[in-house]
């Protein structure tokens, strides 16, 4: 059995791996292997110097360790929760090629670790892990799981391994849950779910027999159910009415809060200034035509906030001003766009809700996990396609919504708890079943690359157009900038014409360029830089200029000082004052997330980019009249069917791709995958 040397620094090798093509007989120890994981760019420099430093200082000498210590903050570095021991066991990190499950299973060999059972048995014995089976540590109170962070910097639990505090992360979102199911349910006037229901149809079916889902009123289903209960989740694609759905549930809370003579104070939240400033424009719509008194309307508020001003954010701090120890001030807090929240977001989000809270979750499971590791909302909605209920659930919504729920109930030992906190709304009201970007969506988000495709080739309607792009040939039709470009014209009109800052918003808005990648030929600043060229030879821009009307940034790094985040878009254009425009007092104006306009010194600005072209993650929680997304010439980890659907669905109206054929159906067959336990606790049959 071989041992990793604990004193010895990692990078002082007698031989050095330098490329993945080195022959495998090169390679025989952990060492080795790890040093070509750094050099192939596998892994990063940190996923091996935190767990070196860490056996260091603990005089850990066992490499079964280091190989789990430096894979678990790998797996980390790509978006996972935790490591699955099992999986990275059996199969190759780099990959799946034969030559790296060669190298993987000798040095497994070499280092003596024969089995899982051998790897988990060595790992769990360092001084550097804990189990939960060591039910002395594993107190399930906030404390005890702080306790753990602070002795031991990882958790094993069922051959998932974990950095400590992501373990306390995951286990403060599930514990929230369980004790939030299990608190009683809340009374719901069946009168008051009728009246904001008024227009719809009731159901008419008198027999046992399964309607078809379509035949449900899911949105009444979604509104009954999280009055009655702590938290509730909610998910659908675009147009499927969340927004509809969400001011109703919120008059019946202002309506059970006004029975109870008890004042309602809502919340409002979004994890992006965009999001936020789009669920204060929906929010504000839907209540115009909601059919209740003018007093109730008037108890929902319209104005959301990002998360991070909700939780008080401390620039270049993780922790945050309220806590569980400083809860919100708040009874009904209502989260948009949460397939964009990750882990430690939700986590913090969570322990800072006071104890009589009520938690509503908004958002699309098919979109875009979230760019920082964990993907809560596919976690929690991993069963939602399979409805069924318990008996007593199947009961309450058959009396509230007068329709036979008894086809959806399952025996006992087979209902999930989280299954009545859950609606999936299916009917979309803003794409037509046959319409090209519904079907290309729908497609995509099925993950059938021949259906996609034969919707791309032969469009049904003008809303979707493919610009194929060939590759690797000697007449490659690159991206047409000037095409591209073409999209911003009203935009540059309205600049030209002086408008107010607030319509150029609004041009603004109706149309935007998407990349699914930063670099490269077709990546977001190539594409970026292209424009801007393009918009210089028209005449819209001056490149000699630093700042001039109508260019058009995004903020890259929060900034305390200006109250800007990571995503707001800024407008240039002078300043103006009693009808004069002062053309020497140029400002960059934010469209913050309650609607109003804030103007900054350009000078003040230091992290921002053009955004002219944005990628597809940063669209998130926006819509546009018309998008373009471009793909890149090749294939790459990044391209999946979740950010091809995430492309599409920003697109209201009218929706074109550039790319080649071999990049789209690799895109479309290609699935995120986030490792957490999450799932698992969830949705296990056995808690």
């Amino acid at each position: 059995m071989t041992y990793f040397n604990a004193m010895t620094p990692l990078s002082n090798k007698s031989r050095s791996i330098s490329t993945a093509s080195q022959d495998i007989t090169d390679v025989s120890s952990a060492n080795e292997l790890i040093e070509r994981w750094r050099n192939t760019g596998a892994i990063r420099a940190i996923d091996e110097q935190w767990i070196v430093s860490l056996m260091r200082h603990s005089k850990e000498t066992d490499t079964a360790v280091l190989l789990a210590g430096v894979l678990c903050s790998a797996y980390l570095g790509m978006g996972h929760v935790c490591l699955y021991l099992e999986d990275v066991f059996h199969h190759a990190f780099l990959g799946s090629s034969k030559e790296d499950k060669q190298i993987w299973k000798k040095v497994l060999t070499t280092e003596g670790i024969d089995s899982l059972q051998e790897w988990g048995r060595r790992v769990s014995q360092s001084s550097l892990v804990v189990t939960t089976q060591q039910e002395s540590t594993m107190d399930k109170s906030r404390d005890g799981q702080m306790s753990i962070i602070e002795k031991k910097p990882l958790v094993l639990e069922q051959n998932r391994l974990y950095l400590s505090r992501y373990f306390y992360y995951e286990e403060t979102v599930h514990q929230f849950l369980k004790k939030s199911s299990q608190a009683a349910l809340l009374p719901v006037d069946k009168k008051w779910l009728d009246d904001v229901f008024s227009s719809s149809i009731k159901s008419t079916a008198t027999d046992h027999a399964k309607e078809s889902d379509l035949n449900v009123d899911w949105q009444k289903v979604a509104v009954a159910s999280a009055a009655a209960q702590k938290f509730a989740i909610i998910s659908g694609g675009p147009g499927t009415g969340k927004t509809t759905t969400v001011i109703k549930l919120l008059a019946l809370l202002v309506q059970q809060a006004n029975k109870a003579q008890q004042t309602l104070n809502i919340k409002l939240t979004a994890p992006t200034g965009k999001a936020a400033a789009r669920l204060t424009e929906s929010i504000s719509k839907a209540k115009v035509n909601l059919p209740i008194e003018q007093s109730i309307k008037d108890a929902i508020p319209e104005r959301a906030s990002t998360l991070h001003r909700l939780l008080g954010a401390n620039f270049g701090r993780s922790e945050f001003k309220f806590n569980s120890e400083n809860p919100l001030h708040l009874d009904v807090l209502l989260v948009d766009e949460v397939s964009m929240v990750d882990l430690p977001m939700m986590a913090k989000l969570v322990d800072a809700l006071p104890s009589h809270a009520r938690l509503i979750l908004l958002g699309d499971k098919d979109q875009l996990a979230s760019v920082e590791a964990g993907g809560v909302l596919g976690d929690l909605t991993a069963g939602i396609d399979d409805v069924h209920f318990s008996s007593d659930w199947v009961h309450y919504l058959s009396n509230m919504l007068e329709y036979d729920f008894s086809s959806y109930e399952r025996p006992e030992h087979t209902a999930q708890w989280i299954n009545r906190h859950l609606t999936l709304l299916r009917k979309s009201y803003r794409f037509d079943g046959n319409s090209g970007i519904g079907l290309l969506a729908s497609a995509v988000n099925r993950g059938n690359e021949n259906q996609a495709m034969g919707c791309l080739l032969n469009a049904p309607d003008q809303s979707i157009q493919w610009h194929p792009t060939l590759k690797d040939g000697l007449n490659k039709q690159a991206v047409d900038i000037t095409e591209l470009g073409k999209g911003y014209a009203e935009y540059w009109r309205g600049v030209r014409s002086g408008l107010s800052i607030e319509s150029l918003f609004v041009l603004f808005s109706r149309y935007q360029v998407l990349c699914a990648v930063r670099q490269g030929d077709f990546g977001v600043e190539s594409i970026n830089e292209a424009l801007c060229q393009y918009f210089y030879s028209r005449g819209y821009l001056n490149l000699n200029q630093t700042w001039e009307a109508g260019k058009a940034i995004m903020i890259r790094r929060n900034d305390s000082s200006l109250g800007l985040f990571n995503g707001d878009i800024g407008i240039c254009m002078p300043e103006t004052s009693n009808d004069s425009v002062h053309a020497d007092k140029m400002r960059v104006w934010f469209q913050l997330s309650d609607g109003s306009i804030k103007g900054i010194l350009p000078s003040r600005l230091s992290d921002y980019e053009w955004v002219y072209a944005m990628t597809v993650h940063k669209s998130q929680g926006s819509e546009f009249d018309t998008v373009v997304l471009v793909l890149p010439e090749n294939t790459s980890p990044v391209l999946t069917k979740e950010l091809l659907y995430t492309g599409i669905t920003r697109a209201k109206a009218k929706f074109s791709i550039w790319g080649n054929e071999a990049t789209l159906r690799y895109a479309i067959t290609n699935q995120v995958t986030r490792l957490s336990g999450l799932q698992n606790k969830i949705w296990s049959k056995i808690e």
